[in-house]
This record gives C-alpha cells, structure tokens and sequence, in this order.
C-alpha cells in the first residue's frame, strides 16, 4: 500500500491505533525512500504480540508514540490501563530517538469530555495536576498526548480551545521541554465535521500545540453502509484546510491501518450485534480471503468458496466480496431502457432512473401546517419558506388540538442534508387539566418511516385535548 501516493503536503504521515500498517513496515529500497523527510507517528493501542514484534523491526522509522496507557475520568483523575509501562522500558531504551509520549484518553465519553472542558466541580483542575503528577512518575517521558474526543457544537469552540490553552500551558510552566500532541477531528472547515463534534476549530488550536494528530480516518465505521475509511476526497479536504490554517511542520495525518467486515446476510439484532461491521487488522483480513477465519466457527468447516477482490484506484482501497463468484456494476446490465441511465459518481458506476420520485399522500387531513408556525425554539434554530434548520443543540416546538377522540397519524417531514452519527428526536406532550389528571389522554401505538422523508407516529387519543409536538437534533 503506497500510501505516502496520497500526501497533498509536504507533512507527516499518523498510524492511528496499531503498529503494522502496509506503509509503516516497507520491504524494499523504493519504500524506504519514500519515508524520507516525514515522520511517522503511532500508538500501543493493540498491546498484542504483534505489536511487540512490529516496534522491536521498526522501530527505526518510527517518530513519535504514544504509550496508550492512560485513561481520564470525569472527575478529572487519571489511572493507568491498557498496555503496561514497565513492559514498554524495553523498546523506550532501545530507541531513544522516539519521542515516548504519556497518552491520556476519554474513549470518546462525552460526559467526561464535557466536565473537562467546563471543569465541572473542578475536574478539569484536577486533570491539569495529575498531568503534572504522571510525568513526575515518569521523568524520561518527551511530553503528553491528549487524546480527548466527543466533545460538542460549535457554540462550544471558545470553552474546548480554553480547556487545551490550558493544559498546554500548564505543562509548558512545568517543563517547557516537554511535548504535547493533541488529536484533532477530521475537518474540512470551520463546522465542518461529519459527526458534529465542531469544537474543532484548527486555526485556534494551533499556537497550543507541539504537534497535532488529525484522525483523517473513520467515514466508514461498524454502523456504517459499506465504504472507504478514509475515501480520497474527503482527505484532499482535511489536507488542504489544515494546510491553510495551521503550521503544516506540527500536523501529522492519519493513515488507517484497518479496515472492516461487514456482515449482510442477517440482521445484526438477531446476531446478538449492535452494527453490521467488524473491524479488521489486515492480517485478519488476509485470514478471511485465505478462509482461514469462516462464518461457522468451524462446526462445521465451510468449504472454501471463491471471493470476488478489486481495487478501488480512486480512493486507494482494496475490497473482497467473501462467498461471491462474479461482481457487477450497474453498467453491466445487459439492456436497459428509459428512464433508466448509467453514468458514474466517485468513481462508481450506476443505474438509476431520475425521473422517478417516492410520493407520500395523506388522506383525511386534519390539521396541516408548516415549520413556520411553531411554539416555542431554543438552541439554534432557522426557519425560512416554511423549513426549520436545526443547528447545535436545535429544538422546536408545534401545538395543536384534537376534537374528537380517536386514532390519528402524526406525520412529520425531515430532511437530512446528508448521514452522519448525529440523531433528530421526537416527542409529544400532552396538556391535560389539572382536575383531568386522571384521564389518559395520549397513547403513542406505532412509529414508522414511510419513506426517507415522512416519519409517522400514530397516537389513540382518549377524550379531546391539546398538545405540543416537539423535534429536536
């Protein structure tokens, strides 16, 4: 994997997560070439005998590591976890040149992110003292990673860039020889993360920084539809913001060195799964293609059947369809007629037809009205030719009145402007009297999404009676 091919910036090169990445471990002269003048950094994350192995060979083109051993509560204590320091002495003294790093971690927890970064009964004080505290145990250590992430909005930018002001500052007043890596979302912009997290603001977090790790990884997850990790326009993107707005000899870019399994045949809920995808090592991947890994377990064995591998040139991925004899596009139709067409998109050929469209009609109307008539917003809400925009934090409200008892449909239009990890809720409220209190008024039956725009909540209503709908992101 030639994955130095896609660097737009003369900058490093980041291993997230496990030693072993196909362009961290290079065999031949050419390679080797390749590597020069870019620094690589990874973490002990794994802490597996494979890990051992690729930093006892390679550790002489490795950089900077994060010794992924540290773990931050909300009430700001740190505690040791994961790999073991003393089983890391060994490599430490055998190659001084790496820069050994302390990383502290959240493991994405919001609650303790949020604690932090308002230093919440004086968490993030507390924080700033045990990083003071670990690098006094461990004096050898070039600095301290900060690897804290799910944080919030953008409303939150100027409390998340203080929270990292301050660490940064706290360990410089220590000692101004000592390092701190921070690692960063993968932005295209100002508020322009996939998942929401734009606290993220790059030009601001720059000057508290000795190094930056952007996690350029991550589009596809378990949850995911089938993808690219890290599909090659979304990285242009990441590189050319980062370029403009930070000191490009600080940002280390990351390189996924996995990749996933994504399992189709069965619903994840009746597998005892929360998602479809697994993640991968590439050795683990190999096992799948050599059919050393099956799907029974070995009780008993599958016979081997064939596997269907190309490679994506576009985004630089290699992909196997495990138990597949023959692949198509839909170019490959033998005939078609229109409205059908074929065209490509990212690279990916298709058939579609634009000229059909899905249609909902509702019988029966009742009440009907738009996004403008709402009750009450808080958070960041727009409203404009009757559509309401949820920004951060984005709720608003809708009252009408039933006159009569029975059932009746809820339906709500939402649009998504595209798919990421973030949620849109729905609730109702039900005004009952004071001296009605005893008369259930409201019973929600049935949620359905009728199509990709329309969700439906059907509701029994007892007697007549108002009520607040409410929607929020």
């Amino acid at each position: 994997m030639r994955a130095q091919d896609n660097l737009l910036l003369p900058i490093n090169i980041e291993s997230k997560r496990l030693f072993g990445g196909a362009f961290l471990c290079p065999s031949g002269g050419d390679d080797l070439d390749r590597l020069k003048g870019k620094r690589i950094m990874v973490w002990t994350f794994m802490g597996n005998t494979r890990m051992y192995q690729a930093l006892r060979k390679y550790g002489d083109r490795i950089s900077q590591i994060g010794l992924f051993s540290f773990k931050v509560r909300a009430t700001g204590e740190i505690y040791e976890t994961g790999a073991a320091i003393s089983d890391m002495l060994t490599y430490i003294n055998m190659w001084p040149h790496i820069k050994w790093l302390l990383t502290v971690a959240n493991d994405g927890t919001n609650s303790i992110f949020k604690t932090l970064r308002d230093n919440t009964n004086g968490a993030q004080d507390k924080s700033l003292s045990e990083l003071i505290r670990i690098m006094q145990k461990y004096p050898w250590c070039d600095g301290i990673d900060i690897d804290l992430e799910k944080g919030d909005g953008y409303s939150t930018h100027e409390a998340s860039t203080q929270m990292f002001r301050n660490i940064y500052n706290k360990v410089k007043v220590y000692d101004s020889s000592k390092l701190m890596n921070i690692c960063l979302l993968g932005m295209t912009s100002v508020n322009g993360s996939v998942g929401g997290e734009n606290w993220c603001v790059y030009a601001d977090l720059n000057d508290y920084c000795d190094t930056a790790s952007i996690m350029s990884y991550g589009i596809a997850w378990a949850g995911s539809a089938p993808g690219p990790v890290s599909p090659r326009s979304w990285l242009e993107g990441i590189y050319n913001y980062a370029s403009q707005v930070m000191d490009t000899s600080k940002v280390f870019l990351g390189m996924p060195a996995y990749g996933w399994n994504w399992q189709i045949y069965d619903d994840p809920a009746n597998l005892g799964k929360s998602y479809r995808g697994t993640s991968n090592t590439y050795y683990a991947a190999q096992n799948w293609l050599k059919g050393l890994y099956n799907f029974t377990d070995d009780a008993p064995q599958q016979p081997f059947i064939p596997i269907v591998g190309y490679w994506d040139d576009n985004n630089k991925v290699p992909w196997a369809l495990l138990q597949v004899y023959a692949y198509m596009e839909g170019r490959d139709a033998v005939s078609y007629e229109y409205p059908q067409m074929s065209g490509t998109y990212n690279g990916r050929h298709y058939l579609t037809a634009y000229s059909k469209q899905q249609s909902t009609d509702f019988d029966n109307i009742v009440i009907d009205r738009d996004a403008s008539g709402y009750a009450s917003a808080s958070g960041i809400v727009s409203v404009e030719n009757g559509i309401a925009t949820l920004g951060d934090e984005g709720a608003v409200s809708y009252t009408f009145t039933i006159d009569t008892a029975g059932i009746y449909d809820v339906a709500v239009r939402l649009c998504y402007p595209f798919w990421d990890k973030n949620g849109v809720y729905v609730n109702i409220f039900q005004y009952i009297p004071d001296d009605q209190l005893n008369i259930l008024r409201f019973d929600t039956m049935t949620d359905e999404w009728l199509d990709d725009c329309f969700f439906l909540r059907r509701l029994k209503s007892c007697a007549s009676n108002g009520a607040t709908f409410q929607i929020a992101s």
